[in-house]
């Protein structure tokens, strides 16, 4: 039996990627998110049976112990820190405690899961830890949630060097632009976006189960419109780069509103 845990797993792709590895033979997946009606809808759609649902809030020092007594307590043959939230704004004009609050979330959440995670892995284990594209090409408009996304996408890599020898996959998962409610939480259509590089998250999540059946690199990017993007502003100097990235910000159309897996 393959037990998977997920955060951030009622919607978007961590739900699309519950289906996908559900459907395998023998898998059983515990989601978790912080609303109990959107959980057990969720779980619901998942096929097979002994699916599980934990609610808790990771933005919040309670909900980190809560999963991360659970992890101590059952083995998981995967790990998949999903949830996350972002802020569209300037960052001198967002809220402060805001932004701390979404960096515990997006970088606090993730270190203490994966740590308790990895100190107990098996040969064979799996963690993925979501990041974004934003990651390797900051936005303008999203700075303060493009750098956590760096920090997760750094931190994956350099733990899949050092647990790669114990036969302990880490992958740092970073998606393009994907149609969820992420964008219209935040007061920025998912339509402002170039259409050549938005995804739906059912493609993502078949790039992040691919990427768990072959186990071969540290970073996936997914969508080849982003990549080549990510590949062609990495030859040109970071000032152009970031206008670039700059020229698509949507600091003028949203103030401050707030986006949450």
């Amino acid at each position: 039996m393959t037990d998977i845990l997920i955060t951030g797993g009622s919607d978007g792709i961590g739900l699309a990627a519950a289906k996908l590895l559900a459907a395998r033979a023998d898998t059983r997946v515990t989601l978790v998110a912080r609303n109990e009606a959107s959980l057990r809808q969720a779980v619901d759609q998942l096929p097979g049976s002994g699916h599980d649902f934990i609610v808790a809030d990771l933005s919040q020092p309670d909900g980190v112990d809560l999963v991360a007594r659970r992890l101590g307590a059952k083995h998981y043959n995967v790990l998949i820190n999903n949830a996350g939230a972002g802020f569209y704004g300037r960052f001198a004009e967002l809220s402060l405690d805001d932004q701390l609050r979404m960096m515990r979330l997006n970088m606090e959440s993730v270190i203490v899961l994966s740590h308790v995670y990895l100190c107990q892995a098996k040969a064979g284990d799996a963690l993925v830890n979501t990041a974004s594209f934003l990651a390797y090409a900051p936005l303008p408009g999203a700075a303060a949630y493009s750098a956590t996304k760096a920090f997760v996408a750094t931190l994956s890599e350099a733990l899949w060097w050092e647990h790669k020898e114990r036969g302990v996959y880490v992958l740092g998962f970073s998606p393009g632009v994907t149609a969820t409610r992420f964008h219209g939480m935040a007061g920025k259509s998912v339509a402002t976006f170039p259409q050549v590089l938005v995804q739906p998250p059912e493609r993502a999540a078949r790039e992040l189960e691919s990427a768990l059946r072959r186990r071969r690199s540290p970073r996936v990017i997914t969508g080849l419109a982003t990549r080549l993007m990510i590949g062609l502003l990495s030859l040109v100097s970071r000032r152009a780069a970031i206008n670039v990235m700059g020229t698509s910000s949507p600091i003028e159309r949203s103030h401050g509103e707030n986006a949450r897996t």
